[in-house]
């Protein structure tokens, strides 16, 4: 089964690469419905396709806005292009667009998630059309998913992590409503995450005391199926995905390090060692920034439990990103690209392409010119030398297994701490 994890610009696409990722899923810089992420130049695009290649991984590009005549006459060179970069499919929404991609290259089409194919009968008209794969609505649940996958023939593709939107399929128009800005062609402000007070028609008799009312009424909890990933198995799932291109590198590799590490283990241990180590992977979905989680659809339909009422991982347990590894000086200093601020005698700890936890202490941090440094500020390149052995009785190592392109996480520290 394929793990395909989001790529929101050319270090988040090497960071899931890196990380386990079989395939991943990014955008250019038109025609897709992430406007407001960094997306991929046609240089980026390239470079990133050659890196995927060269380690294994395929590459698909979005093409999933709902597109005018006029800007459909633009998506012919486009697409052109994306065929001699060596783009494994691309993933669309709209029929005017598939039938420019058919017309104009030999790329596979993949049906977007917004195109809602919720049954068998849709999805045997999308094949009759050309798609070789279904990016099947988050209304589908596994049970469904199978049944599709297996009268339809065709692959089939569902979420198994990361935000959701309220809207069916993502047909939302909110944005458009409050911020001027098209959600179904690349606009979306995410309205829905606001906080709104909800106001009784009769307000003024009404007994409800708006403390008591949730403010993000139309907001759902994030995805999480890590522990159903065995019922994905067993239903055959062709692909499962992750949402989040506009998240961190660091929710780029954690995601991907833990949902890479469950198919690995689900693939070489008996089933009855599944539960314990798919918890423990779980937990480290727990560290990273999350609105709560849900199992939104894949089981039962989704309810009242998955609508979001406020409710945040502690800040306490959970990480952010604090840089990315540049450059190894093997065994004796890496150096660290910064992306939040942190103080001197503060822990670091660096996630191995492995699953590894390295800690780092920030006692010795210095400057390119190796200078102390007490404070680190965002976008400074930082050295920092290799940690200590944990015990004597370890295997003396020049390699500790940081390597270029490792994310590097700090924790939370709370006002009280």
């Amino acid at each position: 089964m394929e793990l395909l994890a989001p790529a929101g610009n050319l270090d988040k696409l090497k960071t899931a690469v890196l990380y386990g990722a079989n395939a991943v899923y990014l955008a250019g810089q038109k025609f897709s419905l992430r406007g407001a992420s960094d997306n991929f130049s046609e240089t980026e695009l390239l470079e990133g396709v050659l890196f995927a290649r060269k380690n294994n991984c395929k590459t698909y590009v979005t093409l999933n806005a709902f597109l005018h005549d006029q800007e459909l006459k633009q998506l012919p060179q486009y697409v052109k292009f994306l065929e001699k970069c060596g783009v494994d499919a691309v993933i669309v929404s709209d029929l005017g667009v598939m039938t420019v991609v058919q017309q104009n290259s030999e790329l596979a089409v993949h049906l977007s998630t917004q195109a809602s194919c919720l049954n068998v009968h849709s999805a045997k008209l999308w094949k009759s059309l050309g798609a070789k794969r279904l990016v099947l609505g988050r209304e589908v649940s596994l049970e469904e998913a199978g049944k599709i996958r297996k009268e339809a023939e065709i692959e089939v593709e569902l979420f198994i992590h990361g935000a959701m939107c309220m809207a069916f399929s993502g047909n939302c128009t909110i944005s458009n409503y409050t911020a001027g800005r098209d959600s179904n062609r690349g606009g979306c402000a995410q309205s829905c995450r606001f906080s709104y007070s909800a106001i009784p028609d009769s307000a003024e008799s009404a007994d409800v005391s708006p403390e008591y009312l949730p403010s993000s009424l139309m907001s759902s909890k994030d995805l999480r199926g890590m522990d159903l990933l065995p019922e994905f198995l067993k239903t055959g799932v062709d692909s499962i995905k992750v949402e989040g291109r506009m998240k961190s590198s660091l929710y780029a590799a954690t995601t991907t390090s833990a949902y890479s590490r469950a198919l690995k283990w689900c693939n070489s241990t008996s089933q009855q060692e599944w539960p314990e180590k798919l918890k423990e992977l779980s937990a480290m979905l727990e560290k990273i920034p999350h609105r709560g989680y849900t199992k939104g659809s894949l089981i039962n339909p989704a309810e009242a439990e998955s609508v979001y009422q406020g409710e945040r991982n502690s800040r306490n347990s959970s990480y952010e990103i604090a840089g990315t590894v540049m450059e190894v000086d093997e065994g004796k200093t890496f150096t660290l690209l910064t992306q939040n601020a942190f103080e001197h005698g503060r822990t670091l700890e660096v996630l191995s392409f492995e699953g590894k936890v390295i800690e780092v202490s920030t006692n010795e941090m210095q400057d390119i010119s190796r200078l102390p440094v007490l404070k680190a500020k965002p976008n400074r390149l930082l050295r920092f030398p290799y940690p200590p052995l944990v015990s004597s009785s370890q295997e003396v190592s020049t390699n500790f297994g940081i390597e270029p392109m490792n994310v590097v996480r700090l924790q939370y520290v709370s006002a009280a701490q």
